[in-house]
């Protein structure tokens, strides 16, 4: 699993870490948006991925510091990536944190 900020260089980390043939999953935030507008329930939805597969790497912005919005919607999605991220977190083998295009491994 890959966290950071919007824009903090994910994408390149991932594809710099873990060449073909990983799959690489990105924004993974937008697919907890879109369960979420189905009526879906996120953490439910995580746990039915085959979280086991050496071969997964899932990249998530951290939507969880700023503001707290205002919007109610917006405030239930950020919990949502909040609490799937850390369900992901802890299957993950490994998590790197990228700030400015720095990744720094914060598990193991």
């Amino acid at each position: 699993m890959i966290v950071g900020g919007a824009w903090q260089g994910k994408t390149v980390c991932a594809e710099r870490n873990y060449p073909a043939p990983y799959r690489i999953v990105n924004h993974y935030q937008e697919v907890i948006r879109s369960q979420m507008q189905r009526g879906e329930e996120p953490l439910e939805e995580v746990k039915k991925l085959p979280l086991t597969d050496e071969g997964l790497v899932i990249i998530c912005d951290e939507v969880g510091c700023g503001l707290v919005p205002v919007d109610a919607f917006e405030r239930a999605y950020r919990e949502q990536v909040g609490r799937t991220g850390g369900y992901l977190a802890a299957q993950a083998k490994q998590v790197i944190r990228v700030v400015c295009g720095i990744g720094q491994t914060i598990k193991p």
